[in-house]
Protein backbone atom coordinates (compact mmCIF):
# COMPACT_ATOMS: atom_id res chain seq x y z
CA UNK A 1 0.00 0.00 0.00
CA UNK A 2 1.37 3.55 -1.00
CA UNK A 3 1.85 6.18 2.14
CA UNK A 4 -0.35 8.87 1.73
CA UNK A 5 1.19 12.55 2.87
CA UNK A 6 -1.11 15.68 3.64
CA UNK A 7 -0.29 18.36 1.18
CA UNK A 8 -1.17 22.09 1.84
CA UNK A 9 -0.88 23.46 -1.82
CA UNK A 10 0.48 26.99 -2.09
CA UNK A 11 2.67 25.79 0.31
CA UNK A 12 6.07 23.83 0.80
CA UNK A 13 9.70 24.20 -0.85
CA UNK A 14 8.17 22.51 -3.94
CA UNK A 15 6.00 26.06 -4.98
CA UNK A 16 9.66 27.86 -4.85
CA UNK A 17 9.27 30.09 -8.01
CA UNK A 18 11.58 29.91 -10.95
CA UNK A 19 13.20 33.48 -10.03
CA UNK A 20 15.31 32.24 -7.45
CA UNK A 21 17.95 31.84 -10.00
CA UNK A 22 17.77 35.21 -10.52
CA UNK A 23 17.92 36.02 -6.81
CA UNK A 24 21.03 33.67 -6.23
CA UNK A 25 22.79 36.22 -9.31
CA UNK A 26 21.93 39.21 -7.47
CA UNK A 27 22.94 37.65 -4.08
CA UNK A 28 26.35 36.52 -5.71
CA UNK A 29 26.85 40.42 -6.21
CA UNK A 30 25.71 41.69 -2.95
CA UNK A 31 28.01 39.22 -1.56
CA UNK A 32 30.92 40.92 -2.68
CA UNK A 33 29.65 44.20 -1.95
CA UNK A 34 28.98 42.80 1.19
CA UNK A 35 32.50 41.72 1.68
CA UNK A 36 33.82 45.80 0.92
CA UNK A 37 31.27 47.00 3.70
CA UNK A 38 32.89 44.68 6.28
CA UNK A 39 36.66 44.73 5.56
CA UNK A 40 37.06 48.40 7.21
CA UNK A 41 35.44 47.75 10.24
CA UNK A 42 36.34 43.96 11.47
CA UNK A 43 40.28 45.46 9.91
CA UNK A 44 40.62 42.37 8.21
CA UNK A 45 39.69 40.84 4.94
CA UNK A 46 36.46 38.61 5.66
CA UNK A 47 35.14 36.10 3.87
CA UNK A 48 31.46 35.53 2.68
CA UNK A 49 29.52 32.62 1.29
CA UNK A 50 26.32 33.19 -0.53
CA UNK A 51 23.81 30.14 0.43
CA UNK A 52 21.34 29.80 -1.99
CA UNK A 53 17.65 31.16 -2.28
CA UNK A 54 15.36 29.30 -0.91
CA UNK A 55 11.36 29.41 0.24
CA UNK A 56 9.97 28.43 3.22
CA UNK A 57 7.55 29.44 5.50
CA UNK A 58 8.06 32.16 8.15
CA UNK A 59 7.48 30.36 11.28
CA UNK A 60 9.90 28.00 10.43
CA UNK A 61 12.85 30.89 9.96
CA UNK A 62 11.55 32.62 13.21
CA UNK A 63 12.26 28.65 15.33
CA UNK A 64 15.75 29.50 14.33
CA UNK A 65 16.34 32.54 14.87
CA UNK A 66 17.87 33.79 18.57
CA UNK A 67 15.98 36.10 20.52
CA UNK A 68 18.91 38.40 20.55
CA UNK A 69 19.52 38.83 16.58
CA UNK A 70 18.07 42.59 15.69
CA UNK A 71 16.20 42.35 13.45
CA UNK A 72 15.24 45.38 11.04
CA UNK A 73 12.17 45.92 8.99
CA UNK A 74 12.13 47.57 5.72
CA UNK A 75 9.90 48.61 3.02
CA UNK A 76 11.65 48.21 -0.46
CA UNK A 77 9.00 50.29 -2.97
CA UNK A 78 7.10 49.37 -5.00
CA UNK A 79 7.59 45.69 -3.97
CA UNK A 80 4.94 44.98 -1.70
CA UNK A 81 4.66 43.75 1.91
CA UNK A 82 8.18 43.84 4.33
CA UNK A 83 11.97 42.95 3.77
CA UNK A 84 13.58 41.55 7.29
CA UNK A 85 17.61 42.17 7.50
CA UNK A 86 18.62 40.03 10.39
CA UNK A 87 22.26 40.45 12.06
CA UNK A 88 23.66 37.87 14.52
CA UNK A 89 24.23 39.66 17.97
CA UNK A 90 27.88 37.71 18.23
CA UNK A 91 28.98 38.75 15.14
CA UNK A 92 28.10 42.64 16.04
CA UNK A 93 30.00 42.29 19.09
CA UNK A 94 33.30 41.29 17.60
CA UNK A 95 32.75 43.22 15.02
CA UNK A 96 32.80 46.49 17.45
CA UNK A 97 35.35 45.00 19.13
CA UNK A 98 37.47 45.13 15.72
CA UNK A 99 36.89 48.18 15.34
CA UNK A 100 38.15 49.59 18.12
CA UNK A 101 41.39 47.94 17.93
CA UNK A 102 40.43 44.35 19.88
CA UNK A 103 40.80 41.02 17.98
CA UNK A 104 37.27 39.64 18.31
CA UNK A 105 37.56 37.85 21.49
CA UNK A 106 36.03 40.42 24.06
CA UNK A 107 33.62 38.68 26.19
CA UNK A 108 30.12 38.89 25.21
CA UNK A 109 27.59 41.43 27.46
CA UNK A 110 24.35 39.28 28.75
CA UNK A 111 21.58 39.51 26.02
CA UNK A 112 18.59 41.61 26.59
CA UNK A 113 19.38 44.86 23.97
CA UNK A 114 22.22 45.99 22.63
CA UNK A 115 24.45 48.55 23.80
CA UNK A 116 24.36 52.21 22.64
CA UNK A 117 27.85 51.49 20.46
CA UNK A 118 26.28 48.00 18.83
CA UNK A 119 23.15 50.20 17.86
CA UNK A 120 25.13 52.62 16.26
CA UNK A 121 27.05 50.05 14.25
CA UNK A 122 24.01 47.77 13.73
CA UNK A 123 22.53 50.87 12.19
CA UNK A 124 25.32 51.85 10.37
CA UNK A 125 25.98 48.36 8.80
CA UNK A 126 22.28 47.97 8.24
CA UNK A 127 21.51 50.74 6.21
CA UNK A 128 24.94 50.21 3.95
CA UNK A 129 23.79 47.16 3.24
CA UNK A 130 20.44 47.66 2.14
CA UNK A 131 21.60 50.52 -0.09
CA UNK A 132 24.00 47.95 -1.31
CA UNK A 133 20.91 45.38 -2.08
CA UNK A 134 19.72 48.91 -3.78
CA UNK A 135 22.53 49.16 -5.86
CA UNK A 136 22.58 45.33 -7.02
CA UNK A 137 18.88 45.72 -8.40
CA UNK A 138 18.99 48.60 -10.16
CA UNK A 139 19.73 47.13 -13.44
CA UNK A 140 16.52 45.01 -13.55
CA UNK A 141 14.13 47.47 -10.84
CA UNK A 142 14.54 50.63 -9.20
CA UNK A 143 13.79 50.42 -5.75
CA UNK A 144 13.60 52.89 -2.96
CA UNK A 145 14.73 51.38 0.75
CA UNK A 146 12.89 52.56 3.90
CA UNK A 147 13.46 51.45 7.45
CA UNK A 148 9.91 50.83 9.43
CA UNK A 149 11.56 49.27 12.67
CA UNK A 150 15.08 48.12 13.94
CA UNK A 151 13.98 45.29 16.84
CA UNK A 152 15.84 42.88 19.11
CA UNK A 153 14.26 39.47 18.09
CA UNK A 154 11.60 38.50 15.73
CA UNK A 155 8.97 38.20 18.34
CA UNK A 156 9.20 42.39 18.38
CA UNK A 157 9.45 42.71 14.88
CA UNK A 158 7.03 40.15 13.57
CA UNK A 159 6.00 40.92 9.64
CA UNK A 160 4.12 38.17 8.84
CA UNK A 161 2.20 35.23 9.84
CA UNK A 162 3.87 31.78 10.74
CA UNK A 163 2.31 30.13 7.78
CA UNK A 164 3.31 32.63 5.31
CA UNK A 165 5.36 32.05 2.21
CA UNK A 166 9.03 33.83 2.59
CA UNK A 167 12.34 33.62 0.15
CA UNK A 168 15.36 33.41 2.52
CA UNK A 169 18.85 34.60 1.15
CA UNK A 170 21.58 34.29 3.24
CA UNK A 171 25.14 35.25 3.62
CA UNK A 172 27.40 33.59 6.13
CA UNK A 173 30.25 35.89 7.07
CA UNK A 174 33.43 34.94 8.99
CA UNK A 175 36.81 37.22 9.74
CA UNK A 176 38.64 33.73 11.50
CA UNK A 177 38.17 30.10 10.60
CA UNK A 178 36.71 30.12 14.24
CA UNK A 179 33.47 31.16 13.57
CA UNK A 180 30.96 32.37 11.29
CA UNK A 181 27.43 34.26 11.54
CA UNK A 182 24.39 34.74 9.15
CA UNK A 183 22.79 37.72 7.71
CA UNK A 184 19.32 36.75 6.48
CA UNK A 185 17.37 38.96 3.82
CA UNK A 186 13.69 37.94 4.20
CA UNK A 187 11.09 38.91 1.14
CA UNK A 188 7.68 37.79 0.91
CA UNK A 189 7.11 35.00 -1.40
CA UNK A 190 3.87 37.52 -2.99
CA UNK A 191 6.31 40.13 -3.39
CA UNK A 192 8.64 38.35 -5.48
CA UNK A 193 5.92 36.72 -7.49
CA UNK A 194 5.45 40.15 -9.02
CA UNK A 195 8.17 40.38 -10.34
CA UNK A 196 9.13 36.95 -11.38
CA UNK A 197 9.37 38.19 -14.84
CA UNK A 198 12.20 40.70 -14.26
CA UNK A 199 14.02 38.22 -12.26
CA UNK A 200 14.43 35.56 -15.00
CA UNK A 201 16.20 37.92 -17.23
CA UNK A 202 19.47 37.71 -17.71
CA UNK A 203 20.92 39.73 -14.75
CA UNK A 204 24.67 41.84 -15.41
CA UNK A 205 27.12 40.33 -13.29
CA UNK A 206 30.12 41.97 -11.51
CA UNK A 207 33.60 41.27 -13.68
CA UNK A 208 36.89 42.58 -14.61
CA UNK A 209 36.43 42.67 -18.17
CA UNK A 210 37.71 46.17 -19.52
CA UNK A 211 35.07 48.09 -20.90
CA UNK A 212 36.38 50.38 -24.30
CA UNK A 213 33.44 52.98 -23.34
CA UNK A 214 33.65 53.48 -19.67
CA UNK A 215 37.85 53.87 -20.19
CA UNK A 216 37.92 56.56 -22.52
CA UNK A 217 34.79 58.23 -20.65
CA UNK A 218 37.54 57.69 -18.09
CA UNK A 219 40.35 58.92 -19.53
CA UNK A 220 38.48 62.10 -20.99
CA UNK A 221 37.39 62.82 -17.88
CA UNK A 222 40.97 62.12 -15.82
CA UNK A 223 42.34 65.22 -18.47
CA UNK A 224 40.88 67.77 -16.10
CA UNK A 225 42.47 66.72 -12.96
CA UNK A 226 44.37 69.46 -11.65
CA UNK A 227 47.27 68.62 -10.10
CA UNK A 228 49.75 70.73 -7.96
CA UNK A 229 53.59 70.69 -9.21
CA UNK A 230 56.41 72.55 -7.37
CA UNK A 231 60.04 72.45 -7.37
CA UNK A 232 63.40 72.98 -5.03
CA UNK A 233 65.41 75.65 -5.19
CA UNK A 234 68.05 74.95 -2.50
CA UNK A 235 68.47 72.45 0.62
CA UNK A 236 70.80 74.41 3.54
CA UNK A 237 72.40 72.07 5.58
CA UNK A 238 71.94 73.89 9.37
CA UNK A 239 73.22 71.97 12.34
CA UNK A 240 70.91 71.85 15.22
CA UNK A 241 72.49 74.41 17.24
CA UNK A 242 72.16 76.81 14.59
CA UNK A 243 68.43 75.99 14.04
CA UNK A 244 67.79 77.01 17.41
CA UNK A 245 69.74 80.09 17.69
CA UNK A 246 67.80 81.72 14.29
CA UNK A 247 66.51 84.96 14.45
CA UNK A 248 63.98 87.45 12.52
CA UNK A 249 66.97 88.95 10.27
CA UNK A 250 69.13 86.11 9.99
CA UNK A 251 70.28 85.64 6.34
CA UNK A 252 70.86 81.81 5.63
CA UNK A 253 73.27 81.14 2.57
CA UNK A 254 71.94 78.82 -0.52
CA UNK A 255 73.38 77.95 -4.03
CA UNK A 256 70.22 77.74 -6.33
CA UNK A 257 71.53 74.85 -8.74
CA UNK A 258 71.66 74.80 -12.50
CA UNK A 259 68.80 72.29 -13.03
CA UNK A 260 66.26 71.97 -10.95
CA UNK A 261 63.28 69.24 -10.61
CA UNK A 262 59.56 69.60 -11.15
CA UNK A 263 57.42 67.36 -8.51
CA UNK A 264 54.00 66.26 -8.92
CA UNK A 265 53.06 64.18 -6.13
CA UNK A 266 56.38 62.56 -5.06
CA UNK A 267 57.69 62.05 -8.45
CA UNK A 268 60.00 64.15 -11.02
CA UNK A 269 58.24 64.64 -14.05
CA UNK A 270 61.17 66.89 -15.68
CA UNK A 271 63.86 69.08 -14.83
CA UNK A 272 64.68 72.65 -16.04
CA UNK A 273 65.31 76.28 -14.95
CA UNK A 274 63.94 79.25 -12.97
CA UNK A 275 63.34 82.17 -15.06
CA UNK A 276 60.81 85.19 -15.81
CA UNK A 277 57.62 85.47 -18.29
CA UNK A 278 55.09 88.33 -18.29
CA UNK A 279 56.52 89.68 -15.40
CA UNK A 280 56.05 86.50 -13.27
CA UNK A 281 58.66 83.73 -12.16
CA UNK A 282 58.72 81.09 -14.17
CA UNK A 283 59.89 77.32 -14.76
CA UNK A 284 61.22 76.62 -17.95
CA UNK A 285 61.08 72.65 -18.80
CA UNK A 286 64.25 71.24 -20.14
CA UNK A 287 64.44 67.63 -19.93
CA UNK A 288 61.33 64.98 -19.43
CA UNK A 289 62.83 62.69 -16.47
CA UNK A 290 59.42 60.63 -16.14
CA UNK A 291 58.26 58.81 -13.03
CA UNK A 292 61.65 58.51 -11.35
CA UNK A 293 61.32 58.33 -7.43
CA UNK A 294 61.76 62.34 -6.25
CA UNK A 295 64.21 63.38 -3.79
CA UNK A 296 62.06 66.00 -1.91
CA UNK A 297 59.18 67.17 -1.02
CA UNK A 298 60.01 70.63 0.34
CA UNK A 299 58.74 73.66 -1.78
Amino acid sequence: MTDVQAYAFGRGESQAPLMLSGLDRLGEKLGRRLRALIEPIAGVRPHVAVHDARALEFGAWNAEVPDSSSIGVYRLAPLKGQVLLRLDATMISTLVDCFYGGIGNRALPPRGEFTPTEDRLIARISDAFMARLVECWSDMLTLDAGLIVRETGVGFAAAAQPGEQMVLQRFMLSISRDAEWPIDLLFPLSALRNVEGLMGARIPIDDERADPIWQARIAARMRDIRLPARTVLARPDLSLAELMQLKAGDVIPVTINRSLPLIVGDRIVAHGTIGEQDGRAAFQIEKISGNQPSWGTEE
